[in-house]
């Protein structure tokens, strides 16, 4: 049998190559890393850019900090509407002067989010505050603000402190460290379990009937042009929704789609807005640049005038990456889905 010539397998050898540099151009990674249980943790460990991180950990201590003093506030202290969350009915208001005290409290955990001021600790008392409010009456929320104390148990796990953070300049071995990929994986999981959970409310809604008053409001004038309102209701407010919900994972994923996926993400809840009262939930969505690439905010800033450079975050590897001792296991994507379906959904059931 005749013994193939190098020159015979080279381009064999190509094509394998070619083929694993494709899919690592399309998902990120290989498929040898999930052949198995250890090359899953050491994927999910993978140092990985702290800006686009820094960069979040910034906005949504800032959203949750406008959110606290325009959302969270008393306007609503004197109302006779109470609804108790059920398993956690026996939580009782404090007396008035120990509730401004609570507010107070939180409004330093955002801040110190926002700044990367002592963050844990700061994580830690914002969510202990947010929760506790949260579960006090579920009338003064509405059905996006779990994702907010969601979001803030998952920050207390993660690094994003190594990033234009004051942590960073306290300690020279945070500043611009990098973070275990997992950092990014569970914000995106959490984002794309969130639209997933909306498809089957959006099922119930599939005939057109639950919400087709929508249909006659201005912001469907344009498809009223073409559409009865019957059809604007079914195809349009009830199937658009559902088709948004159902594609809005893989269209971020993805580099070829996610221009359009970031649109039409920050474009719906901008669009309910004028639909419904929903606070401050479409400042939310700065959490969508997360599904870019790490390192955007360094070549954003980096466009900004010289004398900016200072008050900006970084932009350059100056100071080098360090690699930090990576003490939070995967497991940590497990429990927070087992959090997200098992206990919190039911509470909204």
């Amino acid at each position: 049998m005749q013994i193939p010539q190098a020159q015979d397998m080279a381009p064999t050898a190509e094509r394998v190559v070619e083929s694993e540099s494709r899919m690592k151009h399309l998902f990120g990674f290989e498929k040898e890393d999930l052949s198995s249980w250890h090359h899953q943790v050491y994927l999910l460990n993978h140092p990985t850019n702290p800006a686009s991180l820094g960069i979040f950990h910034f906005l949504f201590g800032m959203i949750m900090t406008i959110d606290i003093t325009q959302e969270r506030g008393h306007s609503h202290l004197d109302g006779a509407s109470v609804c108790r969350i059920h398993l956690f009915n026996f939580l009782q208001p404090l007396p008035l002067d120990y509730m401004y005290l609570v507010y107070v409290v939180m409004l330093f955990g955002a801040v110190g989010i926002m700044l990367g001021c002592f963050y844990r600790l700061s994580c830690l008392i914002f969510i202990s505050t947010y929760w506790y409010i949260f579960f006090l009456d579920k009338t003064a929320w509405n059905n996006h603000s779990y994702l907010y104390g969601l979001i803030g148990f998952q920050l207390t796990f993660m690094d994003a402190n190594r990033y234009w953070s004051v942590d960073g300049l306290r300690n020279p071995k945070k500043n611009n460290a990098q973070v275990p990929l997992w950092n990014y994986t569970l914000l995106r999981f959490q984002v794309c379990a969130k639209f997933i959970i909306l498809n089957p409310w959006k099922l119930t809604g599939w005939g057109g009937y639950s919400m087709s008053y929508l249909a006659h409001h201005w912001l469907f004038d344009l498809f009223r042009m073409i559409l009865p309102n019957e059809m604007v209701s079914l195809l349009v407010v009830h199937g658009g929704g559902l088709c948004l919900d159902l594609s809005a994972g893989s269209l971020l994923f993805f580099d070829a789609t996610r221009p359009f996926g970031i649109f039409f993400v920050n474009y719906f809840p901008c669009m309910n807005s004028q639909l419904f009262s929903i606070g401050e939930n479409p400042l939310i969505n700065c959490i969508y640049p997360l599904f870019c690439y790490p390192d955007w905010p360094r070549n954003f800033f980096s466009r900004f005038p010289e004398f900016l450079r200072p008050v900006l975050p970084l932009t350059g590897v100056e100071g080098g990456f360090v690699e930090v001792k990576l003490n939070i296991h995967p497991a940590v994507l497990i429990w927070s889905a087992v959090l997200f379906f098992i206990f919190i959904l039911p509470v909204f059931n």
